[in-house]
């Protein structure tokens, strides 16, 4: 089963990897920049996600496959102003020593962010950039699925069931040989099912330096391989079942992301790993053992 999911995501990405085309901007690959498409610009992404979570603290030996599919589209309304549309398709599976198997798979929450930017500083050969962030991610993925025991867990529900407000802010600092990235966001989530996902703070900041070519030409178009280096954090508050606190949920987390990216005309191609270097959650959750991402994006 877990060699199909696998074919299913490489045959997504193989299949849009055909739509190559002969710079778009290298940006980094698990955060938000504070730049904005150009009036009229279209930006398509789509990305193939892979974590994978054990080290069962309990005698369950539980484990986590998730596999997701992001398909992202960004359009810009105006030069400072864009919309955001991420449509995920999930598929998730819990396994445990007893092999009792559980999960879900389909299309998960619709997440919709605006982003309008505030300030623009452009210089000889770079820019700097501020931008605001708000947003809502819908109900849209199943939150009440079933399987042979019972209704499955929220935390394998392919939807919230709610809908979550989302405010940030992001930054970016750009030049022809290196690009330096920070964002923040909260996410405020929302009861349903008598269940509540606890909020969540997202912080993340990338450096990414363009490793080849190491001199730019003096003139045409050119292709560039860009290394980046991310770190990428995630606090969680507990989560709340009939207003209780559950309390194996919640904690912080915190990713070192190294990837890589080739950047043509209107194509980027990335790769990244993620592999947490800090792990302080809430009682017997599973940590997690790496994250895998594998993506392009074409701007029409």
């Amino acid at each position: 089963m877990q060699l199909k999911r696998l074919g299913i995501v490489a045959s997504i990405l193989l299949g849009v990897f055909t739509l190559a085309s002969p710079l778009a901007e290298g940006l980094p690959i698990n955060s938000d920049v504070g730049l904005t498409p150009h009036k009229g610009e279209f930006i398509f992404r789509v990305q193939g996600r892979y974590s994978r979570k054990a080290d069962d603290p309990s005698s369950q030996g539980r484990k986590v496959d998730e596999y997701v599919v992001p398909f992202v589209g960004v359009y810009g309304f105006t030069s400072k102003s864009s919309l955001l549309v991420k449509v995920p398709y999930i598929n998730r599976e819990l396994r445990t020593a007893t092999g009792a198997n559980r999960g879900d798979e389909g299309l998960g929450d619709i997440t919709l962010i605006g982003k309008h930017r505030i300030f623009t500083h452009n210089f000889k050969g770079g820019t700097s950039r501020v931008s605001l962030i708000g947003g809502l991610k819908l109900p849209t993925g199943d939150d009440d699925e079933r399987d042979s025991l019972g209704v499955l867990p929220q935390t394998l529900q392919l939807g919230s069931g709610s809908v979550d407000v989302i405010a940030g802010g992001t930054y970016t600092f750009q030049t022809l040989s290196y690009e330096l990235d920070a964002d923040l966001r909260y996410i405020f989530n929302q009861e349903a099912n008598d269940f509540e996902f606890g909020d969540i703070f997202k912080y993340n900041l990338a450096y990414q330096k363009r490793i080849f070519p190491f001199i730019l030409p003096d003139k045409g178009i050119y292709s560039q391989w860009n290394a980046v280096l991310e770190f990428n954090g995630q606090v969680e508050q507990r989560n709340e079942l009939g207003g209780s606190e559950v309390f194996a949920s919640g904690g912080h987390t915190l990713f070192l992301s190294p990837g890589i990216q080739f950047v043509s005309k209107r194509m980027v191609y990335e790769f990244s790993f993620q592999y947490p270097i800090l792990q302080e959650l809430h009682g017997n959750q599973l940590e997690t053992d790496y994250n895998l991402a594998l993506s392009f994006r074409y701007i029409f």
